[in-house]
């Protein structure tokens, strides 16, 4: 619905936006003058033509709004711009020309023309759209610009802005990391995040009060650059750099939607209403799930741990193997330094192999391993005699110079351009040697999803200059082929990148979360993408004692990781205890595939019974710090056949009871009885029959041990 109220429109917009705290079945609309809304069952978004700012009002009794207070005179966009000399301005609605106001029963349209640039007159037109669709509570919000500026280019394009949204008091911030996603309780800190890179992998940030949420998330299937940005009472802004940059007369097409919801429940709720829109709109989600892809070899899909190994093959295959016979179930390698050249030093040229690496590998292959060498997929030493070849492919910032990164090694490291032939070019050509010529079946592709994308000013490269939605498509212009090739008929090889960023996922089958651990984690990216793509490593908590490193594995475990990543230094008598524990859910995950692999993440569930906390110490993003967790992890899963399924893990040494009482109907299961069954490594057990939409479980679990727990309908 829509309601106008007000006659004059004067110099300034502000969004306002309302979450009611208990939303009437028929919400009765209230009069916000002198603001111009759109009303849905919960969400209340519009302009204020008295303000400048985005707030959340409160407009009617009942609700409760995510604004902290009032603000007069904050802008709802903002614009950077350069001109030809390098010189910088910005411009934003409240220093923009006067607006005007319309809209249809679901539409808002606010438009400002003839804005002015410093001492360029009416050269800009800006247009903010506002859609809403009730029946989700979500409004789409989008900005363009026609730029008619013969001395000013955009730069980057500051929307939506909102002022004092939340409280630190009260408001709690989940975001993607690079790990599983994080929840930072009441921050008082700027919370910021570059996407897509694993500091943020997903164009997604929510604002939790109590089970009262707010979603706001670019539904951007282009995947463009953008930096999220909250300070909770002071200011959420979301920044994305424009398609040539600082070019003169540049527009502003309104690339993408900006969604801002309102829901009910957890930040699980939260991360559900992102994955229907990936799954229905995103590119990375067209090859549809993991059940049904093809191209993604079934080695990849069975992992169940990986070792990290590092040297000649004299070194690497024989604590793999027995690795392997020592976990029982499907494992993998990430293999560094099986080249000559030095690790960051004289990339890409990585062959000749160190002698007996190819029968290295043939041997571990030939037993069942998974072999993932390292390769990095972004850097060329400047040093190499054939940079001078490849330096036209390398990203350029914007005066001509290249883009260098500097790391260990020193090497001075150019960034290269995924659009360009000569970097296509040679990356196919490094996995091809490591496929035909050393028989590998997996390769570890370092960066793509780590690293955000960079500006590259290259005229000769024939993509938009700085910024646009080239960087991810030169990505899967390179990969796509690749992927072609590595399962052919004659092959299966596997494709993994650094972290997890979500645009890649098409082309590379796992994701290596490598990155520091924290008790503050909450598993977002498998909320999203369970049965999509797969997560590998737990580590950060190997030098720590058993107790830290097994709480790690019981909770990532139930989250749907395949574990380990540690050194060879697990097989040696004193982590005798880490390793056991590693085997017992690498062999239960075996039974499980149907639910972590091809199934969907739906809830993190809490024990009703007496569960201790366990404190240990992990690498944290804070550094080596103490967590606390509880001894017993658990997670609800919903199996690829649509079967109920708990995932339970004991990290104590001391054996515990898991009891739950779950509402399988509020997760959309429906069955007038229900079957449970118990999956250990040892046996499956019949637990008992039960009726009704809530199953009542109570489970002894081992201690260092895990469960399944089958919640399947029942006959009659």
């Amino acid at each position: 619905m829509r309601r106008i109220w007000g006659w004059v429109l004067a110099v300034a917009c502000t969004w306002c936006l309302l979450a009611q705290a208990q939303p009437p079945s028929e919400p009765e609309l209230a009069v916000l003058w002198p603001e111009i809304t759109l009303e849905g069952a919960h969400l209340h978004i519009g302009f204020d033509a008295s303000s400048g700012g985005l707030s959340l009002l409160e407009g009617n009794p009942d609700g409760r709004s995510f604004i902290a207070r009032e603000e007069r005179n904050y802008p709802c966009w903002e614009l950077k711009l350069r001109s030809t000399d390098g010189s910088e301005e910005s411009v934003s609605s409240i220093r923009g020309s006067e607006h005007v106001i319309h809209g249809g029963a679901d539409t808002i349209i606010v438009e400002w023309k003839g804005v002015s640039v410093k001492d360029e007159k009416d050269v800009l037109d800006v247009r903010v759209d506002c859609t809403l669709d009730g029946r989700s509570d979500t409004a789409l919000l989008s900005i363009s610009v026609d730029n008619r500026s013969t001395k000013y280019g955009l730069w980057e394009v500051h929307f939506p802005i909102i002022a004092n949204l939340g409280s630190p008091n009260d408001c709690d911030i989940a975001i993607g990391r690079g790990t599983w996603g994080m929840l930072y309780k009441n921050p008082k800190e700027r919370i910021e995040g570059e996407y897509p890179s694993g500091n943020m992998p997903i164009q997604m940030m929510l604002i939790q009060r109590g089970d009262e949420g707010l979603y706001l998330a670019a539904h951007d299937p282009n995947a463009m650059y953008k930096r999220f940005a909250c300070e909770l009472g002071k200011e959420f802004r979301v920044i994305t750099r424009a398609a040539d940059m600082g070019v003169p007369g540049n527009d502003w097409q309104a690339p993408y939607p900006f969604a801002v919801g309102v829901y009910r429940g957890s930040w699980m709720e939260g991360c559900k209403h992102y994955r229907a829109w990936a799954i229905e709109n995103a590119p990375w989600t067209k090859k549809g799930p993991l059940a049904k892809r093809t191209d993604v070899p079934e080695h990849m899909k069975n992992m169940t741990a990986w070792l990290l190994a590092n040297g000649t093959a004299g070194e690497v295959v024989p604590v793999v193997r027995q690795f392997a016979e020592r976990v029982g179930a499907p494992v993998g390698v990430h293999w560094y330094n099986w080249h000559e050249i030095p690790f960051d030093v004289h990339y890409p040229d990585y062959f000749p192999t160190k002698p007996g690496f190819a029968e290295g590998v043939k041997e571990l292959t030939a037993a069942g391993v998974t072999v993932m060498p390292y390769i990095n997929s972004r850097l060329w030493d400047t040093s190499n005699e054939d940079f001078a070849a490849a330096k036209p492919g390398a990203t350029k910032d914007e005066v001509g110079n290249v883009n260098i990164e500097e790391y260990g090694s020193g090497a001075k490291l150019a960034v290269m351009c995924p659009t360009q032939a000569i970097w296509q070019n040679k990356i196919a050509e490094i996995i091809h040697r490591l496929g035909d010529e050393c028989g590998v079946n997996a390769v570890y592709l370092d960066q793509i999803g780590a690293a955000p994308p960079r500006v590259c000013f290259d005229t000769a490269h024939q993509h938009t200059l700085g910024s646009g939605d080239w960087w991810v498509g030169g990505y899967r212009n390179l990969l796509t082929p690749i992927k072609q090739w590595c399962v052919a008929p004659e092959r299966t090889i596997g494709l993994t990148t650094e972290n997890n960023a979500e645009p890649y996922m098409d082309n590379v089958d796992a994701h290596l979360i490598w990155t520091p651990r924290s008790d503050s984690d909450i598993p977002m990216n498998t909320a999203i993408y369970s049965g999509y793509t797969t997560y590998f490593a737990s580590n950060r908590a190997f030098d720590f004692g058993d107790v830290s490193y097994c709480v790690c594995q019981a909770r990532d475990f139930t989250w749907g990781a395949q574990l380990g990543w540690d050194g060879p230094g697990i097989l040696q008598p004193d982590h005798e205890a880490k390793l056991t524990f590693v085997a017992r859910l690498s062999q239960l995950r075996s039974k499980a595939l149907d639910y972590v692999v091809y199934g969907e993440l739906l809830d993190v569930l809490t024990s009703e019974s007496p569960n201790p906390d366990l404190n240990g110490k992990w690498n944290t993003p804070s550094g080596d710090a103490p967590v606390t967790l509880k001894a017993v992890h658990a997670a609800l899963w919903r199996s690829v056949n649509g079967d109920a399924g708990i995932l339970v893990a004991n990290a104590d040494t001391e054996a515990h009871t898991f009891t739950c009482s779950t509402d399988l109907a509020r997760y959309g299961f429906s069955a007038a009885k229900w079957h449970v069954e118990s999956v250990t490594n040892a046996e499956t057990k019949a637990v008992g029959d039960q009726e009704g939409g809530t199953v009542h479980i109570a489970v002894d679990v081992p201690g260092r041990d895990a469960v399944l727990i089958k919640v399947v309908p029942g006959q009659g």
